[in-house]
Formats: structure tokens, C-alpha cells, sequence
């Protein structure tokens, strides 16, 4: 079994549940001063510790002019956070034994058979899905131009099939797979595209039944006119105006029908709760309410890197690693200001959603992860 895959058995099996006598009034009164200093307009926090919630709250409002509070189980746009999280819908099927993550996905996408280089080269092959969801795919980055063909018209009223064969067809690699870096939300694209096929499911479908479903995350699926409650209220959604300096409303998005084509890293709607039940099914070593939900040794790769670039083979960002570079902390963030994290260390989970726009928040979700590990480690039996 990995290492990694050990450190989270241990952590399942053998410690206390929490730690007591947490006391997180500096992180209450951080988030306070926040929302009065106009740095964000509210949001969730649940952190857990030892496998248990020590801290949950809503913070601000999910709508500012309303005055709408903004509560725990707030759903929220999770952007980025989608990109682990359909990882682990990939990581299930190939458990299942339907899709080889090592194996060039022109086994999957023949599309994909004859990809060339910017050069005009010809590639030496297809990326690999762990190469994908690790950012060394090749693929057109997001700074990239087109690199970011949500936003463009081309893909409108298309299906995911069709823009990621627009992307085989007219998107040619920047770098052969495997040698280099580059944050790629197409990679994501085509990952999905890939477990549609390999799995014989829509990938709304593949994430629902393969991850949501199990796992009792029964507030969370690709924002569509189907899945979408006409009762479910969301939070308006927030930018800096660089002039004023103040938050204003960001345009609205539009909702698409079931079967077109969203960004597969960063359409995904949860909730603070059902993020929590899959980031500790990781951090019970892959089970789930006493149930196998993932092999420790599979959920081993699943956390770990490949040795080039910053994230594992399952997605997550990988945040600090030991003398021997396994991972200590990982987790991820999404442009709509959302933030989750598992720290191995210190055995927290911490989860903050926001709506008001990722990088005008920086600094902000920098001090909630350090106000986390202060009032977790002020805590009397926390070593």
C-alpha cells in the first residue's frame, strides 16, 4: 500500500475523533471584519478535525443588496474544486475496471489518434487521463488564447462531444505529453469526454451515480436546467471593482439544458455538507459509512503526484509534501472564491465558499486556511 494510502488508514482507525476545547472565536471574528471591510460578501466555513465537525457557520450574505444571510448549506458554484471532483468519478470507474488511466485516450477517443504539435510536429501519442488531471497533458493552457472556450462562442448549443473534438481537430498541443506543466481546464474537457465513453454515461450522469449518489451528496451535480430545483435559490455572485473598490453584482450566467456543453472543471454545485462527505471518505482511507468506496491503493495514486508539476493524479493541488515527497496537505480552489483542503498533518479537513470572485480574495482565503490552523492547534489536546 503507498504511504499516503497508509497515513490515511492510520488516521481512520486510530485516533480520537476531535479535539476538544477548540476555540474558534479570532476565525469568527476574522470573517466578521471581513464582510464589514467589504473584502467579501459572505460565505460558509466547516472544518473538521480528527473526523468530526468542530466548526460550521455562514458568514455575510449570499445576496448584499437583499441582505440575505449566507448559511452553512448555501449551495454554491464550487468552479475549480469540479476538477478533483470529477477526478474521483474517474478514479471509481477505473476501479470498475472500465477505464485505464495510464492508457492514451485514443483508446477512447480515436479523434485523438493523430494529434500534432504547434510546431506542425506529430505527436508521439495521445495524453494519458493521469496526465490530464495532473496539467502535463500538452493541451492548451487556460492564459492560453482560446484556452478558456467556455466563454466562447464556438461551444454554445454544442454538446460535450462536440467541443472536445473541436479541440482533437483544431487545437494543437503546445508540448508533447508528459514533459511539461500547464494548468488546463480543455484537459478536464476531454477527461470528462473520455469517462463518458469509457463508462457508457453522460458525464452528469457519471458524477451523480458514481460519486454523488453513494455518497449521499444529494445537493450536488453540474448546474443544469434539469438537475437545477425551481425552488433553489443561489447566491448572487461578486467582483472587485477596481476603481471603486467596492463588490459588485457579476453578470448573470447563463443555465443551459442537460445535454449542452458547461466547463466539466467548473460548473459543479455543492454545499460546505456534501463536500465535507467526500473530502472525509478520502480521509477515511476510501470508505464510507463502513462501506469500500474507493481501494486505499488506488485512493494512494489518487493523492499523489507523477513528479512533474503541483497536482496529484486524481486533481488535487498538492500543498506541502514530506522529505520524501509524499503529500502532507492537498486540496483545491475555484475562481468563484471557493477553497477546500486536507491537511494530513495536523488530520483537518477545512471547507470555505464564497461567491464573490476568486482572485479579488486571495489574501482573504490565505488567512482563513492560517486562522483554521491557529484555533486547531490552540486547542488543549491538539498535539
Amino acid at each position: 500500500m503507498p504511504n499516503l494510502a497508509r497515513i490515511f488508514v492510520c488516521l481512520w482507525s486510530g485516533l480520537p475523533l476531535a479535539a476538544s476545547g477548540s476555540d474558534f472565536s479570532p476565525l469568527r471574528s476574522y470573517l466578521a471584519e471581513a464582510v464589514d471591510d467589504g473584502v467579501v460578501a459572505g460565505g460558509a466555513v466547516l472544518v473538521i478535525h480528527r473526523g468530526k465537525p468542530v466548526f460550521e457557520s455562514g458568514f455575510g450574505f449570499a445576496n448584499l443588496e437583499a441582505k440575505v444571510p449566507f448559511e452553512v448549506d448555501t449551495p454554491v458554484v464550487i468552479a475549480s474544486i469540479s476538477k478533483p471532483l470529477l477526478g474521483t468519478a474517474a478514479f471509481r470507474i477505473s476501479q470498475a475496471g472500465q477505464l485505464d488511466l495510464g492508457e492514451p485516450i485514443s483508446t477512447y477517443l480515436p479523434e485523438f489518434s493523430e494529434l500534432v504539435l504547434e510546431s506542425g510536429e506529430r505527436a508521439s501519442r495521445a495524453p494519458t487521463m493521469v496526465e490530464l488531471f495532473t496539467h502535463t497533458s500538452g493541451l492548451r493552457n487556460d492564459e492560453s488564447p482560446g484556452g478558456r472556450p467556455w466563454f466562447a462562442g464556438w461551444t454554445k448549443g454544442k454538446t460535450l462531444e462536440e467541443v472536445v473534438r473541436g479541440y482533437a481537430e483544431n487545437f494543437p498541443l503546445k508540448a508533447p505529453p508528459g514533459i511539461r506543466y500547464a494548468y488546463s481546464g480543455i484537459g478536464t474537457d476531454v477527461a470528462a469526454r473520455v469517462a463518458e465513453v469509457a463508462s457508457g454515461s453522460s458525464r452528469n450522469d457519471l458524477l451523480r451515480e458514481t460519486v454523488c449518489r453513494p455518497l449521499g451528496m444529494s445537493h450536488t451535480y453540474y448546474w443544469n436546467t434539469a438537475d437545477r430545483s425551481e425552488r433553489l435559490i443561489m447566491p448572487k455572485r461578486y467582483f472587485r471593482d477596481e476603481q471603486s473598490g467596492k463588490l459588485r453584482l457579476s453578470n448573470k450566467r447563463r443555465q443551459v439544458p442537460a445535454d449542452e456543453y458547461t466547463a466539466s472543471g467548473g460548473t459543479i454545485i455543492s454545499t460546505a455538507g456534501d463536500l465535507s462527505r467526500w473530502l472525509l471518505m478520502l480521509r477515511n482511507g476510501g470508505e464510507h459509512g463502513g462501506q469500500a468506496f474507493l481501494d486505499p491503493e488506488l485512493l494512494g495514486k489518487l493523492l499523489s503526484g507523477t513528479g512533474l508539476g503541483r497536482n496529484s493524479q486524481g486533481g488535487f493541488f498538492i500543498r506541502k509534501r514530506d522529505a520524501d515527497g509524499q503529500a502532507l496537505v492537498v486540496g483545491h480552489t475555484g475562481s468563484s472564491g471557493t477553497n477546500c483542503w486536507i491537511d494530513l498533518e495536523t488530520d483537518t479537513i477545512g471547507i470555505m465558499l464564497t461567491q464573490t470572485r476568486g482572485r479579488d480574495i486571495r489574501k482573504f482565503r490565505l488567512e482563513v486556511e492560517k486562522w483554521v490552523e491557529k484555533c486547531i492547534g490552540a486547542a488543549p489536546d491538539a498535539q
